[in-house]
């Protein structure tokens, strides 16, 4: 038996009656947790960075693009890199961003191409797209995360 004190009382309680409270305890949190979940963890999204040219100049063969960020906030940062020319599938760097968070991507200008951006959410919605205004100009995308649509 276990000696149990509550409010300056003393009783005996067994051992079956304790791990019975504390289950039902750990069940009704972890309940709570489930029911309430929309509150306590931030939402994320999935988040895909396009790079592109979109004209001939000389620079544009085999241009390099390479994209500094980090999976998730807590992990470190990491240089990815791909390389694009006129007429291929563009650059494409993909993070997850959080709900109302901004987002953006920069390209710094390259002398006689024109550069084109673009920030897609889940794969599937534009939430910015953009083009450089004259060859060798620099081009950037920048939007905020949505909610998903329910």
């Amino acid at each position: 038996m276990t000696e149990v004190c509550v409010h300056g009382k003393q009783s005996l309680t067994t051992p079956r009656r304790v791990h019975r409270a504390m289950s039902l305890s750990a069940v009704g949190l972890a309940l709570g947790l489930v029911l309430s979940g929309c509150g306590f963890f931030e939402e994320t999204r999935a988040v895909t960075y396009e790079v592109e040219t979109v004209s001939d100049g000389a620079d544009a063969e085999n241009l390099r693009v390479e994209y500094l960020g980090r999976e998730s906030g807590v992990s470190g940062q990491e240089t990815v890199g791909s390389t694009v020319t006129n007429g291929s599938l563009p650059a494409q760097f993909e993070t997850l961003g959080r709900v109302d968070d901004d987002v953006s991507v920069s390209v710094a200008g390259v002398a006689d191409v024109v550069l084109r951006c673009v920030v897609i959410v889940d794969d599937s919605h534009t939430l910015a797209e953009s083009e450089s205004s004259a060859p060798g100009e620099g081009v950037e995308c920048s939007a905020t995360v949505p909610a998903p649509e329910d």
